[in-house]
């Protein structure tokens, strides 16, 4: 069995040998240099939802061009809607917010006014949207939010967005619809008419849903917990 031994070794020395220069194949220091120039003529739009929403959380690299302005990155960015008149962030990524919330921008670690969407970037610039008390008053505060979500399901498949707003101790689903100012309820307070204007068919009828289990008739008067995630589906009627 001894004879077999320097067979043995001289396999292992092959494989290390083959598994050494794959190695040096792979080194970072070995990487094209055109991908650093790539890397640094670029800009980052970052979304940082913190406590507010920190599902939302995420960070992307966009081309930087000359004359590029924060509000053409925002765009450019494919996460940004802005209001009709252009003024203000209306949702990102499918999340807009209740009057409790609004949406801010830093550039390089600086707030940015609303009126200085125009400021032109740099290479390297850093971009963040988050999410800020309306009540500017509450800086430093650690909110707790309540989440309303509207899906079209397959009825009105491109009906998906999000709605956030601070959460308020002993707070009902009714208040939260209400305060989304989307939805339109009944004039008894007790029935879903209609959600961003799509009122459903006969045939038809919004679920209202409380971290994805179904309210009972009654469900409106149902108070919430921080974190809570309230939810309206158009499904079509059993």
């Amino acid at each position: 069995m001894m004879k077999k031994i320097p067979g043995y070794i001289g396999l292992c020395m092959i494989v290390l040998v083959i598994l050494t220069g794959c190695t040096r194949e792979t080194q970072p220091s070995e990487q094209p240099v055109v991908s650093e120039k790539d890397s640094a003529n670029t800009i980052t739009v970052a979304i940082d939802g913190s406590t507010f929403l920190p599902d939302a959380t995420k960070s992307i690299k966009r081309d930087f061009s000359e004359g590029l302005t924060l509000k053409k990155a925002l765009l450019n960015s494919g996460l940004v809607d802005f209001t009709a008149d252009g003024k203000r962030i209306q949702s990102v990524g499918e999340v807009s917010l209740d009057s409790s919330l609004s949406w801010a921008v830093k550039l390089n670690g600086k707030d940015i006014a609303p009126e200085k969407w125009d400021t032109e970037l740099h290479a390297k610039d850093e971009v963040i949207i988050y999410v800020k008390a309306a009540d500017s008053g509450g800086e430093g505060v650690a909110y707790q939010t309540t989440l309303l979500k509207v899906s079209g399901g397959s009825v009105e498949p491109n009906l998906n967005r999000q709605y956030a707003g601070i959460y308020v101790q002993e707070c009902t689903v009714r208040d939260v619809l209400k305060s989304s100012g989307v939805v339109r309820l009944s004039e008894n307070n007790k029935f879903v008419v209609a959600v961003e204007n799509v009122m459903p068919r006969t045939n038809q009828r919004w679920v209202i849903k409380v971290n994805d289990k179904e309210l009972m008739e009654n469900g409106l008067d149902m108070k919430l917990n921080p974190r809570d995630a309230v939810k309206l589906e158009l499904v079509n009627a059993s």
